[in-house]
């Protein structure tokens, strides 16, 4: 495969300026087709970032012979079906994250792909985001020693949709979303210190709903293990009065402090350095890790991401949400 022709499911807002440039941006890679629930965003999408064919069902996009390969960017309830039914049609998948609304929904995923020899991949993007890179480099060459703990912290005011039911977003709706902003944003944090510090092996988490404006959860504290000893905790609360964003790595001979959700500046400290760097984020976020995809597909890289990885970071998240969904997670 010399150039990898992607088909979208969805046109949403994720897709206008994160990731759907991206595939016609990308080297070797370019947007064929589109399609969504809404005929009228899909022809508009097509008509504004000069995508060739407009589809109105998944079924006439998937039936698509010139296309390899389908980015699903859907509220999560649709992940597995439309994953499934790409996968069925000969199409390797790109599905936005959480892969599914629970890790057992992720394994069914991964195994059916397997079994049907196609390419899964899932949009934990920023394994591929230059600032994330300049983090990893510094651990990988122990700038700040041995890696002791970890601690995030995401505190949000909630937006004025999210305090009526009548305007909730999907991704308050525990049947769309599987969760609420904790499943949305902070599964991203929990996969990228699982590509920084190796596989969580132990989670435990306290989840509430202190706000009563929907029925998902909308407070979160959480502690747990990686495999190679480090220790994580976290907070994330979407009813609070400021915004918040912060998370703090300690090792043996320093710290790295960063923002997770921006590009404010690094902040590496130690015994021999105090230094703040900048490194911006692409214009379409989604657009390096897009091009590992595509270089992974094409033969001439490898994804920094596998399924795998992405069925663990709802594995964890499950774990820390479990009390609060009343459910046993093996």
């Amino acid at each position: 495969m010399k150039t990898v022709r992607w088909g979208m499911i969805g046109c949403g807002a994720v897709t206008e300026v994160k990731s759907g440039p991206g595939f016609y941006k990308a080297e070797r890679s370019a947007l064929l087709a589109v399609t969504s629930a809404d005929p009228a965003m899909t022809r508009s999408f097509a008509e504004r970032h000069k995508v060739p064919k407009a589809y109105d069902s998944v079924e006439a996009l998937l039936a698509d012979p010139d296309i390899d390969a389908v980015y699903i960017a859907t509220p999560p309830a649709f992940h597995k079906p439309l994953a499934l039914q790409a996968a069925r049609a000969g199409k390797h998948v790109y599905v936005e994250k959480p892969m599914a609304l629970r890790h057992a929904e992720c394994q069914q995923i991964i195994d059916d792909c397997a079994k049907l020899g196609r390419r899964l991949f899932v949009a934990y993007y920023r394994r591929a985001m230059p600032r994330f890179l300049q983090v990893k480099q510094w651990l990988d060459d122990g700038v700040i020693g041995d890696i002791r703990c970890v601690t995030a912290v995401q505190h949000q005011p909630p937006a004025p949709e999210d305090l009526s039911r009548a305007t909730l977003p999907w991704r308050l709706k525990p049947e769309v979303a599987g969760g609420g902003k904790f499943l949305d944003m902070a599964v991203h944090t929990l996969d990228l210190f699982d590509f920084l510090f190796g596989p969580v092996v132990e989670a435990y988490g306290i989840a509430t709903n202190q706000g009563g404006y929907y029925d998902v959860e909308d407070t979160v504290t959480a502690t747990w293990r990686h495999a190679g000893g480090v220790q994580g905790s976290g907070s994330w609360c979407y009813v609070c009065a400021d915004d918040r964003d912060r998370v703090e790595i300690i090792g043996t001979k320093g710290c790295i402090e960063m923002e997770f959700f921006s590009d404010a500046p690094l902040h590496l400290v130690t015994a021999e350095r105090d230094e703040m760097l900048s490194i911006a984020n692409p214009a379409h976020v989604q657009q390096p890790f897009i091009q590992s995809i595509v270089d992974e597909l094409t033969g001439t890289g490898r994804c920094p991401g596998d399924p795998d990885s992405a069925a663990r970071a709802s594995w964890v998240a499950d774990k820390i949400l479990a009390g609060y969904r009343k459910e046993e997670v093996a």
